[in-house]
């Protein structure tokens, strides 16, 4: 390859990547995920009761999320993708009466959407006290609905035993974006009652890392997690929120700029002796703070506490007043 060749794919490389950039600097979605975040933020900061607020973020996040993945019309989208990692699963449990040999057999029924796997799992008890037998798992009868909206119709024999303690699955043949199986189990011997989980594992939802925007999706996931965790930590919820922001274009400059124009308003206020008539949380560092209370320690002490707590105090003073430009 010559030279000339070289610099045209270079350029044409480089104004890609300029144009994504862009893009991430200038999209509509950008803008609107930003909005979304202050939202989301303000909320967490002053909601009384956190958990109440749970299903007004969840709704904001997933909204954010789907957009920025790109959906398209037939359920799937632009810039992520369905794999077979278990991303949830639908499940049941029921008793099994039925004798292996015989023509019919306990037939479990589960739907779920994205599902790509069957599992059949057996516990070790049977109830509170009683131990649990082992399970047959005859078939997987699965009716697969795809994103085209044909569904096909599957047999899958599986054929084999299932101790107490143990699990059983067997792959679909494709991610279905709806799935109904049927399960048939059974027992060794009519005296030999046992009870089985049957699950449907339902594919992950992948981002794709080549999105532009892959880095405020990645955000937002975190993000998810934390709200629709059992337990929600707001200060954790608050710091990523936080986090997620300052990925946001722009966002770190701006922020930037409005704390140098307070820090500017306050010098000039100070120079020229204004008062704003309150003091508010967050005038004082925590070490102004600490020395402060100190000081009122030492004013109810001896007479050489109270002198030094005079001289810290006129010391504390001083350090705080902005020094004058030459």
């Amino acid at each position: 390859m010559n030279r000339s060749a070289t610099a045209l794919l270079t350029l044409c490389f480089t104004l890609s990547l300029s144009a994504q950039q862009l893009l991430a600097v200038r999209d509509d979605h950008t803008e609107m995920l930003t909005r979304d975040l202050h939202a989301v933020a303000r909320i967490a900061h002053l909601a009384e009761d956190l958990g109440r607020e749970r299903q007004v973020l969840l709704a904001i996040l997933d909204s954010d999320i789907k957009t920025l993945r790109g959906p398209r019309d037939d359920g799937t989208f632009q810039w992520a993708a369905l794999q077979r990692e278990e991303g949830g699963r639908v499940t049941d449990e029921k008793a099994i009466e039925y004798v292996h040999t015989e023509k019919e057999l306990r037939n479990v029924t589960l739907t779920a959407p994205n599902a790509y796997r069957v599992e059949v799992n057996v516990p070790k008890k049977r109830g509170m006290l009683s131990a649990n037998n082992r399970v047959f798992v005859r078939n997987v009868i699965a009716d697969i609905t795809g994103f085209d909206g044909k569904t096909t119709h599957h047999e899958i024999e599986i054929n084999r035993w299932v101790n107490p303690g143990d699990s059983e699955g067997g792959p679909l043949p494709s991610i279905g974006k709806s799935v109904k199986a049927t399960v048939e189990l059974g027992v060794e011997s009519g005296d030999k009652k046992a009870t089985a989980e049957v699950a449907l594992v339902q594919a992950k939802l992948v981002d794709d890392p080549n999105s532009p925007y892959f880095p405020a999706v990645t955000r937002l996931v975190q993000v998810r997690e934390l709200v629709a965790a059992r337990e929600m930590d707001r200060g954790r919820i608050k710091n990523a929120v936080d986090e997620a922001l300052l990925s946001m274009p722009g966002e770190l400059d701006r922020r930037t700029t409005e704390m140098e124009e307070a820090a500017r308003i306050r010098r000039s206020m100070v120079d020229m002796g204004t008062l704003t008539g309150s003091i508010n949380a967050g005038d004082a560092t925590p070490d102004v703070v600490r020395e402060l209370d100190e000081i009122i320690r030492m004013m109810s002490g001896t007479l050489d506490e109270q002198t030094e707590a005079r001289k810290r105090l006129l010391n504390l003073v001083s350090s705080l007043k902005p020094r004058m430009e030459p």
